[in-house]
């Protein structure tokens, strides 16, 4: 099935718009979410977001925006010095409205269908084909959850290619649960999902009004990704003995 026949604009198919959420507090992180916005925090001598950009670049994907605002100014002065050659879009909420809040005071920047990812998990996949995790036109998003353990607990249940169950809080058998990685393709009429008095509003609220209406596609991996929103997870990453600078 092409693209098209899923209800996936042509120009999207090559080069999808990315969305990177990254204007929360940080309050999970104590102090070191006063000093640094969660996206600049140092690992190796560079900062976590050049870490997330490497393999959306790599995959092709140079159309980006971000949704910013605690300790904005700091990653746009970033973004200005980013050698690549992509295209930079954001804007900046005064008001924490929550990370499907945010995504909605964004709409007008936004893409038929476009590519999430929260600005402090890193995963490394094949971007280019994530159009087509959408199995057809009636998913609204589809979500991109792992069996592999990666320090943050299972949250997701999976049935038949559909995303039935997503709980943060899960306390059932874990070892027949996903986790979801902060990856998902989004189509902007997900959006309307959330009602008008919803503010502020988390995704894990619009992720399940999409299972009522089984609409959030499944898209399954077995690697690993990496979590910094929390001080043990970010000094654990940091830690690991391996070589990120190229």
């Amino acid at each position: 099935m092409s693209a098209r026949d899923r209800g996936v604009p042509a120009d999207a198919a090559h080069g999808i718009q990315v969305v990177v959420l990254a204007g929360g507090l940080g309050t999970r992180l104590g102090d070191l979410g006063t000093r640094l916005p969660k996206v600049l925090l140092p690992v190796a001598g560079r900062p976590f977001l050049d870490l997330l950009l490497a393999p959306l670049m790599d995959a092709g994907l140079r159309r980006f925006h971000f949704c910013l605002g605690h300790l904005a100014q700091p990653v746009l002065e970033h973004l200005r010095r980013v050698a690549a050659p992509i295209e930079v879009t954001s804007h900046v909420d005064t008001a924490q409205r929550g990370t499907a809040g945010a995504l909605r005071a964004a709409e007008r920047h936004l893409d038929e269908v476009f590519l999430l990812v929260l600005g402090d998990t890193l995963l490394d996949l094949p971007y280019a084909d994530a159009p087509h995790w959408l199995h057809d036109t009636r998913d609204e998003a589809a979500m991109v959850v792992t069996s592999a353990y990666s320090g943050v607990r299972p949250n997701t249940r999976v049935e038949e290619g559909r995303v039935t169950g997503y709980d943060k809080d899960a306390t059932a058998d874990t070892r027949t649960l996903w986790t979801d990685t902060g990856v998902c393709v989004l189509r902007r009429r997900a959006l309307r999902r959330l009602g008008a008095e919803q503010d502020p509003v988390d995704l894990g609220v619009l992720f399940r009004a999409l299972i009522r209406r089984r609409s959030l596609a499944a898209h399954l991996v077995d690697q690993p990704f990496t979590d910094i929103g929390t001080p043990e997870r970010y000094s654990r990453f940091v830690a690991v003995p391996e070589d990120r600078t190229s």
